[in-house]
């Protein structure tokens, strides 16, 4: 595969679809300029992320749960054919995050839709969103797609602090992870900032770990919404070898790197680490508590105490139930 350039944006997103549609598009225009040949652009970046200090049965909440279902759309829909005119007109691959309408706007979810040239490609939906009740649903899948860029995973936002997730991608064959978010700070300070540099942290860690790309889009609007909040910023390409080979604070703009992106992969995994390639490594037969469900699983008054006997147990088999045992208690 020869040389791709990828691009990533810093964004001031509004809760105005029409502004933000605009400037995302503007965005695509300055990334074609750079000759890049993917977009990844952040969360929620069509509508505008939720302000999530308002409670359930507040007027306010209800207020912003109106504005998603009025605004949200399909994929495909009016707003990705847009962003696919944009791809075709600069052979480009974009990733748009939006609210996702399904079920006759009954059901919303912050998605992302990857776009190409011939149209949408695919979207993937949040998994990791608990606090995002009860404004967007939770998401299932975990698909990769095959790009002109190579093979592409997507991730929003809280999805980076799981390690299963993105090591998920990497065992599908994922040559990149896209992600899209709206990470914030929990101060005003980027300097010393520890929610921030946890997502720089986590960036350059599970590139790192799966030997593969990680690009990340973010918001950078300061006093945003009714809690002031200040977005990070810090959209970053991370090569595989957990090396950010592009950064950009809170000023809007892209970071923007050429690679030949498979070949830069293959050479992590044979000689970048020593030569160890840690997905040949693995030993997923130890894995199986990863998997271990019992903890929610309370049991029948009727049977008893019961206590879940596993250790040293090699019958742990990924979705297997383990069976209890009765504790002797005399």
């Amino acid at each position: 595969m020869s040389e791709k350039v990828v691009a990533a944006a810093n964004v001031k997103i509004a809760h105005d679809k029409g502004r933000n549609t605009k400037h995302l598009l503007e965005l695509v225009g300055e990334a074609a300029a750079q000759k890049a040949d993917m977009l990844v652009l952040p969360e929620m970046a069509l509508q505008g992320y939720a302000d999530f200090a308002f409670r359930i049965g507040q007027a306010e909440c209800a207020e912003q749960k109106a504005y998603y279902r009025l605004e949200s759309e399909t994929i495909p829909g009016p707003a990705t054919d847009r962003f696919v005119e944009a791809a075709r007109r600069h052979d480009m691959i974009i990733q748009l995050g939006m609210a996702e309408r399904v079920l006759h706007g009954n059901v919303i979810y912050n998605s992302v839709a990857l776009i190409g040239p011939q149209g949408v490609l695919g979207s993937y939906r949040k998994i990791h969103n608990h606090f995002e009740y009860p404004y967007f649903a939770t998401g299932e899948d975990q698909p990769v797609f095959a790009t002109s860029a190579g093979t592409v995973g997507s991730i929003i936002c809280y999805d980076l602090c799981f390690p299963e997730l993105l090591r998920s991608y990497a065992l599908q064959g994922a040559d990149m992870v896209l992600m899209s978010t709206a990470w914030p700070m929990q101060g005003h300070d980027r300097a010393t900032d520890f929610q921030g540099e946890a997502m720089d942290l986590a960036a350059r860690s599970n590139a790192f770990f799966n030997h593969m790309w990680l690009v990340i889009s973010n918001h950078c609007e300061k006093g945003a919404y009714s809690t002031g909040t200040d977005y990070y910023g810090g959209t970053q390409i991370v090569d595989p070898n957990g090396k950010v080979v592009a950064y950009l604070a809170d000023e809007e703009g892209l970071a923007v790197h050429a690679a030949d992106i498979r070949v830069a992969v293959s050479k992590s995994r044979t000689g970048g680490f020593s030569g160890l390639n840690m997905l040949q490594d693995r030993r997923p037969e130890h894995y199986g508590r990863l998997l271990d469900q019992s903890y929610r699983h309370v049991p029948s008054p009727a049977s008893g105490p019961v206590e879940a006997r596993t250790e040293g147990r090699r019958d742990a088999s990924p979705g297997k139930r383990l069976e209890m045992e009765p504790v002797d208690r005399n």
